[in-house]
């Protein structure tokens, strides 16, 4: 058997064959995938449909995903980038600028088929999942056996810290997954090289990248991976190119995108290592990752965790090469975390995803085959970690999502609303408004400003930066009349804490301005508690002007909103 940093004793292209009986599955693997897949469903069964998007990148996800719904059903294919202007300026919740496609893509095939749901958008991750744990057990069940590798899925996917992440709709755990479908597809290739195979690991790569970013992390991970175990002469084959081009081409789109969109996030990154590099050498930088780890996962887990890695480094030199990669896959996720993502303590905790399945593994590494010669132990391991993945199973399966609703409610009674003219939204769910709204609005007749687009521009954060046009409310109800406005919806308190929201409630208080309905915002978020939305409508409503202009200083450019573009304006 190779070991990790030894030069294979058989040829690579004959290495590590077992690979391809996983394939093949038997009645006790089927079985073992089916308590996988039941496993998931249950898991993410009160989150499917839990109410409304409670973090405010869902729905930025989800109107991703309608976008591209309806691009194929309008095929805007002479003016493809016009097309989408225009939609952002219609529909200002999406973050195409700051996401690659790949997700979207697959979302809208789900919102063609189950309509533009929650659900639908829920259910798009859930999937996901489930390829990611098949992908799992394809791969890790010929090298560490079939019970750590269930319950190494099982424990990572229901970890009581990032819950909440998960089963939300963010791209955590479908990038988690493209990168077990990446590592199953690479290490198929090593094992076997082949036109085909590198077509399928080029594939799984460049759509892991294109799902997100971050991502690319793995990349050296499996480089390691492949040099330190005498795999390296593989990744020069004339079969490797057409890996080579595949994720060439999505590294060159996701360049052009970074160039064109992203001078927010790529100026954050040269900051950390420009005049403020030294934050990169704080101390409480490096190590909160670890505390940060040990409250995801929870003293149980933990010391299983710790177990694991004890007799794995009691084996020494007897592992199985895939060992390796386990380490290398923890190694850059946390140089990856500390040094790009670890701006603040929240995303620390949130991106500690990349690294559970891994540490979930060598948890489960006590059950796999050679490690413990003592059947006792193996005994009394499987029922450990047995009991506390059930245990964490049932206990997520029970938790109430969290949610965020009565924005659909509100849409609902706009889009009955006759001569609205432009809808004005000010508030921290600009997003869950906008995307009922289009759900309601299948003509899609209505359109949205942002407050934070008109009366002052912030992208994402304050901290990137913000460019205030309104110093008062006759500023207010100028850019109210010049833009065409009808009706206004504004949450009852202004939980982004901008001065210029601050004027807009205020102007509400004028004659000219009629609050027509009131809707509590029903939640189960501490922040959010005794908030409502209002809708007024303007009593004064002048037509729309020509030529208007939504500025986005920060993607340094800006939408041109035609004129009636829409049928009620």
């Amino acid at each position: 058997m190779t070991t990790p940093g030894a030069r294979p004793t058989v040829q690579p292209d004959q290495a590590d064959s077992r690979l391809d009986s996983s394939i093949r599955l038997n009645s006790r693997d089927a079985l073992a995938l089916l308590v996988l897949w039941c496993g998931v469903c249950v898991l993410f069964w009160n989150a499917l449909n839990p109410g409304e998007f409670w973090w405010t990148d869902e729905s930025r996800h989800a109107m991703n995903g309608v976008f591209f719904f309806d691009l194929w059903q309008d095929v805007p294919w002479r003016a493809p980038y016009e097309y989408a202007l225009q939609y952002f300026a219609q529909y200002p919740a999406l973050a195409l600028n700051w996401y690659p496609p790949f997700f979207p893509v697959v979302e809208s095939v789900f919102f063609a088929i189950f309509g533009i749901t929650e659900f639908s958008a829920h259910l798009t991750v859930m999937v996901f999942a489930l390829v990611g744990v098949s992908a799992w057990y394809a791969w890790a069940r010929p090298i560490w056996g079939r019970a750590a590798t269930v319950l190494s899925c099982l424990l990572y996917l229901s970890t009581p810290g990032v819950l909440d992440w998960t089963r939300s709709i963010m791209l955590e755990v479908p990038a988690v997954a493209m990168i077990i479908v990446s590592i199953l597809a690479f290490d198929r290739y090593l094992s076997h090289p082949s036109w085909r195979r590198a077509a399928l690991a080029g594939l799984a790569l460049a759509s892991m990248l294109l799902l997100k970013q971050t991502t690319v992390f793995i990349l050296p991970a499996l480089l390691a991976y492949a040099l330190l175990t005498g795999h390296g002469r593989l990744l020069w084959r004339k079969e490797a190119a057409l890996a080579y081009v595949i994720v060439g081409a999505a590294s060159a789109l996701l360049t052009m995108h970074a160039l064109k969109f992203g001078a927010i996030p790529v100026n954050a990154l040269v900051n950390q290592f420009g005049p403020n590099s030294s934050q990169l050498f704080n101390g409480r930088r490096w190590g909160y990752y670890w505390s940060a780890l040990w409250d995801v996962c929870g003293w149980p887990l933990g010391i299983a965790i710790l177990i694991g890695v004890a007799f794995r480094a009691h084996m020494g030199t007897r592992g199985k090469p895939q060992d390796s990669l386990i380490f290398f896959w923890l190694a850059a996720s946390y140089l990856f975390t500390v040094l790009v993502v670890g701006r603040g303590e929240g995303n620390v905790l949130r991106y500690t995803m990349y690294a559970l399945p891994p540490l979930a593994l060598l948890a489960c590494m006590p059950l796999s085959p050679g490690v413990v010669l003592n059947a006792g132990i193996r005994r009394a391991a499987f029922v450990f970690l047995a009991v506390l993945a059930s245990w964490n199973v049932y206990v997520g399966s029970t938790k109430t999502h969290t949610y965020v609703a009565g924005y659909e409610q509100a849409a609902e009674f706009v889009v009955r609303q006759d001569d609205t003219g432009l809808i004005l939204f000010a508030g921290k769910h600009d997003g869950n408004f906008i995307f009922h709204l289009r759900a309601v609005d299948p003509e899609k007749n209505k359109a949205v400003l942002r407050a934070d687009k008109i009366l002052v521009s912030m992208a994402v954060h304050k901290a990137f930066g913000m460019v205030s046009y309104v110093q008062n409310v006759e500023d207010v109800i100028g850019l109210i009349d010049r833009y065409g406005v009808g009706i206004i919806v504004i949450e009852s308190r202004d939980v982004v804490d901008l001065p210029e929201f601050k004027l807009l409630a205020k102007a509400m208080d004028d004659h000219r301005f009629q609050m027509i309905k009131e809707i509590p915002v029903l939640t189960n978020v501490p922040e959010f508690d005794n908030l409502s939305i209002r809708v007024y409508r303007y009593l004064d409503k002048k037509e729309q002007a020509g030529g208007l202009v939504i500025p986005l200083p920060h993607m340094g450019m800006e939408i041109k909103l035609k004129p009636q573009q829409n049928k009620s304006l």
